[in-house]
């Protein structure tokens, strides 16, 4: 923490760092990888892709701003992918036949979802369940650092997470926006169990502390680890609610200490489902469109509100933060989908998720011929 208070304080100018990029990758450049063992291979990739993204965010900030799929390419290592306008059509269409009432789609999702927003006394307690179940699922396939702790605060305005060292994270729970029950669950997964804090804290143990490769102390939000990472916080929750596990868990222990009646718990969940699978691509839907001046900022938004079903408020928030993170979106999505189809669904999915954390890989390492 101290370290990184510090870091607060120093300010180089973007074009300095990116002559600083440029010296490291010729240095890794002059290592010759046939002459490295299979370790000491994947380090010197990772530190390249790592450091070529360092070096294109510095151009960047340099005023260099090359078009948004390079940009996309050059940061998160991923090619923007294709959008395919008939899925958003399917899941609009699951919507629609399990949402009750009659009139617009959106109005009736809100209504729906509203039924279901944790009331603020019992949020605390419904958290922290959320949390100590995660916790124990996914200690029942990784094993967690001896002291690993993720502590939960309930903070002002929105919510935050902060890997602050030696296993240790922080989870602020934003107070200002009331949170329905899924979302609880999936706070829990992405932000602790087994999502950001569990792989800081295992890829600090064994990366960092039993291997000495100090380059895995930071992730820099524009990277292509992120995109790895990310996509892995995100599916956590599959890895450890598969099936009907998640309806199980609410019907059994979140619903009734919401006050919920436990027979909603199968619909809310094919609705949240959907819901979220339409923000993920939706998201990155937007930010391309817009970002790549495919879309003015009104049909932006206009593509937020009837994609993902958003108000006007939501939808001029929902853009903000996509003007603010640029491609951030597009590597959470893909990221999603390259981490889910690595770890597949076979008896070994398990050994392949932990290897996600435990060894320096990137995206291109999780697609068919890659490395891992």
């Amino acid at each position: 923490e101290a370290v990184r208070e510090e870091a607060l304080t120093v300010s180089v100018p973007p074009d300095r760092v990116a002559g600083y990029a440029a010296d490291l990758l010729a240095t890794l450049d002059r290592i010759e990888p046939g002459h490295l063992d299979d370790p000491w291979r994947r380090r010197r990739a990772y530190l390249q892709g790592m450091i070529r993204a360092l070096e294109s965010r510095a151009a960047i900030l340099a005023g260099k701003r090359p078009g948004f799929d390079a940009e996309v390419r050059s940061l998160f290592g991923i090619a923007v992918p294709e959008d395919d306008p008939d899925y958003y059509g399917g899941l609009h269409a699951t919507l629609d036949s399990h949402l009750p009432g009659t009139g617009d789609l959106a109005s009736r999702y809100r209504g729906f979802m509203e039924s279901f927003l944790v009331p603020a006394d019992r949020l605390e307690t419904v958290f922290a369940e959320a949390v100590a179940e995660s916790r124990r699922r996914t200690a029942e396939h990784l094993p967690l650092p001896a002291g690993e702790r993720l502590e939960v605060a309930a903070v002002s305005g929105e919510g935050c997470s902060r890997y602050q060292g030696g296993g240790r994270s922080l989870v602020g729970v934003g107070t200002t926006t009331p949170f329905t029950i899924d979302r609880v669950l999936a706070h829990a997964c992405r932000h602790g169990y087994p999502g950001r804090h569990t792989i800081r804290a295992i890829r600090e143990a064994a990366l960092v502390r039993a291997r000495g490769w100090i380059e895995h102390s930071v992730i820099p939000l524009a990277s292509p680890f992120t995109t790895v990472a990310e996509g892995a916080a995100l599916y956590g929750e599959e890895m450890i609610f598969p099936d009907r596990e998640r309806i199980r868990f609410y019907e059994e222990v979140l619903f009734p200490l919401a006050g919920f009646d436990p027979a909603d718990a199968g619909l809310l969940d094919t609705v949240a489902g959907a819901a979220a699978a339409l923000e993920l691509a939706g998201n990155a839907r937007a930010a391309r469109g817009y970002l790549a001046s495919l879309l003015s900022r009104e049909e932006a938004c206009r593509l937020l509100q009837d994609v993902l079903l958003l108000d006007r408020e939501g939808a001029e928030a929902r853009l903000r933060f996509i003007e603010e993170f640029r491609g951030y979106p597009v590597a959470i999505f893909w990221g999603c989908r390259l981490v889910r189809d690595y770890v597949g669904s076979g008896a070994d999915r398990w050994e392949r998720f932990a290897r996600i954390l435990t060894d320096p890989v990137l995206p291109g390492d999780l697609t068919p011929g890659g490395t891992s």
